[in-house]
């Protein structure tokens, strides 16, 4: 069968009518509501986009200025301006890497992962997140310790004033300063300067890399329970860091990553091919909120090109 953008009109509405055919079977048969709402849905957005075929703006061509066009050896002296000193090799690891073009496996863009045409940022593992999780529970207990305490007489009542804090206020500033503070834990990949940022450590501040001295090593499959689910877990290994940077052994990721995830990022990094079709509803989902894959600045102002204002959806056959 022909790809969409290659079929000629006719072919196109033919394929629609069937297509449509196909659904009134299916509705009339045995799709439930949230099935029919779901598909009305992705029926709406390839309306919108046939319409975008046919005003012409879909094929388009937009300037690509805005992309990097530098070599490995220009970036990595680019990545050590940034950083204020040379790279070193870092001791070999032990640990098999994973290829860049196996593309095996779910796809998982959503929660750590995020992307809005410019970056795309994936958390590490431990984060902040988990910080705010203990922070949060503990918070809950004190809170409802106090209320114990204070109707049983052992605290004054002005006390349920401190327990509210506990239960409620603590959590909310929590939440939204972790979410401000995001980029800290976030490792960017930059499509447009063709380099990577690490995250903010303890005891390290983050230093930039090209994509080609990163691996990923796959790591083992955590399950839980019985009939419970399970996750795949991984981590980042640099060839090189800067000589004057301390370095940890691994940084890890969160959600763990798989084979796919790190395909689509080494495919995203290459500038010589459009993005690819992943990265477009984790994409809208940003442009219409019109925040960055950190959520600490708007959307970036030269991918806004690719976009319909009004449907906050990808309007251009290639997104550069």
């Amino acid at each position: 069968m022909k790809k969409i953008e290659d079929m000629t009109q006719e072919e196109l509405d033919s394929y629609l009518a069937n297509k449509a055919k196909e659904r009134v079977r299916y509705y009339r048969e045995e799709a439930t509501e949230e099935e029919k709402k779901k598909d009305a849905e992705i029926d709406a957005y390839f309306d919108r986009q046939l319409v975008y075929r046919r005003s012409g703006i879909f094929y388009e061509e937009q300037p690509k200025d805005h992309l990097h066009n530098q070599s490995y050896k220009e970036r990595l002296v680019k990545a050590e301006e940034l950083n204020g000193c040379k790279f070193k090799d870092a001791k070999p690891c032990k640990d098999a890497f994973a290829p860049r073009d196996d593309f095996d496996g779910p796809k998982r863009l959503f929660g750590a992962w995020n992307c809005d045409g410019e970056k795309v940022a994936v958390v590490r593992h431990p984060s902040l997140i988990l910080f705010r999780m203990v922070i949060t529970i503990l918070s809950a207990i004190a809170g409802f310790m106090l209320i114990v305490l204070t109707l049983v007489d052992a605290f004054p009542v002005d006390y349920l004033y401190l327990s509210l804090a506990g239960l409620f206020i603590t959590p909310f500033l929590l939440f939204k300063f972790s979410d401000a503070l995001r980029f800290i834990d976030n490792i960017e990949f930059n499509r447009h300067t063709g380099l990577v940022r690490t995250p903010y450590t303890l005891f390290r501040k983050p230093f930039y890399i090209p994509i080609e001295d990163l691996e990923y090593v796959v790591g083992v499959e955590v399950k839980s329970a019985r009939g419970g689910g399970s996750f795949q877990t991984g981590y980042l290994s640099c060839r090189k860091y800067p000589e004057k940077f301390w370095f940890g052994h691994a940084i890890g990721l969160g959600d763990g990553g798989n084979l796919n995830d790190w395909a689509q990022i080494n495919r995203f990094m290459d500038t010589t091919q459009p993005i690819d079709r992943y990265y477009y509803e984790i994409m809208e989902y940003h442009y219409k909120l019109d925040k960055n894959a950190h959520f600490n600045g708007p959307f970036p102002e030269v991918m806004k090109k690719y976009f319909d204002a009004d449907d906050c959806q990808v309007n251009r056959w290639k997104v550069w």
